[in-house]
């Protein structure tokens, strides 16, 4: 009788601290660990090894990372040539390239504009101190006039041309070979008359009266204007624009003119805001200078067929008048036309 209670209290022991309709939950199954994945190693194909080193894409999943995604390999920015995975219908190519810094992309993206400036520069041929000789043709494209023109007959060797360009630009059509120019500048043409007359106009013409004393050491014309060329331009020289990789190396670039051909046809248009007749002569033992700033009836403005050619920092230039040199129908028709070479390179 003494033995009931003893089983009793086996039975209810273990129920005690469970509701009443709570359940016993099962037991949990031991953890099964994870089977290991087998590294697949991409084999590299030819030409896909450096310096007899193998490259392999290890793909797996571990407790520690999951899953994964691995190249074994060295220092993946020294190399140039890919790791080639091929499947069944896709070959997959994987390139690495050395990591530059935003500070870093910035300079070579300001150093190559700076170096696309500077080429641009050197390769135009406009601004500068020009230097060269004027004179006058008539109708038939000769220097020596004759008959109603001869009064203006012109002394080449002491009518000189002189412009500063001061200003230019050039619109190039995809390279420094080729390209579209403009400026400005100033210039000063002088057309020394070789015959001892005194030059007069009224409002229907202009006419020189031969003077026998005395006699003129400086007869001349002189305009002042301003200039604005629109040439095409070539040059033949090779000046590339180094790459991104090739200035973030730190290597240094610049251009020079050696050996470089070019040359630019096109027109040049002349306003002249400024014209005067000027002698000087001796009378009575004493020097005398005259000038007069009336306009002589001469075309106020001009427009002109150029070309500029040479060879490295050398330029010559020619300058063929497409309008005449007198207003229409108010003097003889004559053609201004001038010759010469850049004396000082702005570039």
């Amino acid at each position: 009788m003494r033995t009931i209670p003893i089983l009793v209290c086996l039975v209810i022991a273990p129920m005690m601290g469970l509701a009443q309709n709570d359940t016993i939950p099962p037991p949990a199954p031991p953890e099964t660990p994870m089977p290991p994945v087998a590294p697949v190693a991409i084999e590299p194909s030819e030409g896909d090894t450096l310096q007899g080193e193998r490259r392999a894409l290890w793909v797996g999943v571990n407790s520690k990372e999951g899953g994964f995604v691995k190249i074994e390999e060295g220092d993946t920015t020294k190399r140039k040539d890919p790791v080639i995975i091929n499947t069944k219908r896709r070959t997959i190519r994987i390139y690495s390239e050395p990591k530059v810094e935003l500070d870093t992309a910035v300079k070579v993206m300001e150093r190559r504009k700076e170096l696309k400036t500077e080429r641009r520069n050197l390769f135009t041929y406009w601004s500068g101190l020009d230097i060269g000789v004027n004179t006058l043709l008539g109708p038939d494209n000769d220097a020596e006039l004759g008959g109603a023109e001869e009064f203006m007959q012109i002394d080449q060797g002491r009518s000189r041309f002189f412009a500063i360009n001061f200003m230019e630009q050039k619109l190039e059509f995809g390279t420094h070979h080729v390209g579209l120019m403009t400026g400005l500048g100033v210039e000063f043409a002088n057309y020394h008359l070789r015959n001892n007359v005194l030059l007069a106009y009224n409002s229907d013409s202009i006419y020189g009266i031969p003077v026998e004393s005395p006699e003129f050491r400086k007869n001349k014309l002189r305009q002042m204007g301003i200039r604005v060329p629109l040439m095409l331009e070539f040059n033949t020289k090779r000046a590339p624009i180094p790459s991104e990789a090739e200035l973030a190396s730190g290597k240094k670039f610049s251009y020079d003119r050696k050996g470089n051909f070019h040359i630019a046809m096109g027109v040049v248009g002349s306003w002249y805001f400024d014209t005067m007749y000027k002698q000087k002569y001796r009378l009575d033992e004493g020097a005398r200078k005259e000038r007069d700033k009336g306009d002589y009836l001469l075309l106020p403005y001009r427009a002109a067929a150029s070309v500029r050619v040479g060879y490295g920092a050398l330029n010559l230039f020619a300058e063929y008048g497409l309008t005449s040199f007198f207003k229409d129908d108010k003097g003889p028709q004559l053609t201004p036309f001038n010759v010469g070479l850049t004396i000082v390179g702005f570039n």
